[in-house]
């Protein structure tokens, strides 16, 4: 088992909820110590701060919306939503709702530490909504969730891919980490036609320490895979996987989402029982995961 997870959340992108979690009007979230509430009304999804600047109750257990405001379940008080001018209000964050998969951003400045994925995710869920797959508590660092994807020795080893070629890492154009490779696929299970070997391409971009998209599949038939996980305030953390096909390809979902939980599943026996105290060791394979943890290192930590 490991330690527990670090509280503090990092700046930038992350994915706490999916669209089926917010269906009351008024629901608690939670990245690390940073306790939120998101607010389902007339214009959307919207993500504020939880505590109230009264008397610091959370506001997404009992609170109540009334307007442009929030009534607080401790004394009643109506705290404005996003407007800082007015003395009692709370913080409005970034939201972007991309299908199911509701996006947040955690900054202290314009940018935030977006590192491309505003754009990114627009383009990408305007060919493959994504829809909620994956929803699952680990007892794990949220890091080793999205460093999974630049861990290429693993999936040889853990998921049984029968050959990876290439995956060389780099600095994407918008500071985000990229990596890219095939994998050398054995045909379909019960498949008596067609080629012995599927390519499948795979692109990976990290856009934050909690968030990764990935392309995977073969030419012309590639999938979108959005992996994250944010801390839990009591450690651990909670995984989410999202995944995108165009329209055509919808009847693959239930098969995706099925292999998805397989694959999580295979991940989590092996971190759920790593040694964080343990010395690395990294070689020449591990370049990859080690420039992910320089790419993390370059967040801010969020109170």
């Amino acid at each position: 088992m490991t330690s527990p997870t670090p509280r503090v959340p990092h700046s930038g992108w992350h994915l706490p909820a999916f669209t089926s979690e917010l269906e009351a009007e008024v629901t608690p979230l939670e990245i690390g110590t940073r306790r939120l509430v998101a607010v389902r009304g007339e214009a959307g999804i919207r993500v504020f701060d939880a505590d109230c600047p009264h008397r610091g109750a959370h506001l997404g257990y009992g609170g109540r919306l009334s307007g442009d405001c929030i009534v607080c379940p401790f004394h009643g008080r109506r705290i404005a939503l996003g407007d800082t001018a007015k003395r009692l209000s709370v913080r409005e964050h970034h939201v972007i709702v991309s299908g199911e998969a509701v996006f947040v951003r955690l900054s202290d400045g314009p940018e935030g530490d977006d590192r491309g994925f505003t754009r990114a995710i627009k383009e990408m869920g305007g060919t493959h909504p994504l829809a909620a797959a994956v929803v699952k508590p680990l007892d794990a660092d949220p890091a080793l969730v999205v460093e999974n994807a630049f861990d290429v020795d693993h999936f040889a080893e853990v998921h049984k891919v029968p050959r990876v070629r290439g995956m060389e890492h780099r600095d994407g154009e918008d500071g985000e980490l990229v990596i890219d490779g095939e994998f050398l696929m054995g045909p379909p299970r019960g498949s008596t036609s067609g080629p012995r070997v599927v390519r499948s391409g795979f692109l990976a971009r990290a856009y934050s320490p909690g968030v990764v998209a990935t392309r995977f599949g073969p030419e012309g038939r590639e999938q979108l895979i959005v992996t994250s996980a944010v801390p839990r305030e009591r450690g651990g953390s909670m995984a989410r996987v999202a995944i995108g096909v165009r329209p055509d390809q919808r009847e693959e979902l239930p098969t995706l989402i099925y292999g998805s939980h397989r694959a999580l599943d295979e991940d989590a026996a092996i971190w759920e029982r790593l040694n964080p105290r343990a010395p690395s060791r990294f070689d020449r394979r591990d370049a990859a995961v080690v420039a992910y943890r320089r790419f993390c290192e370059s967040f801010r930590e969020l109170p």
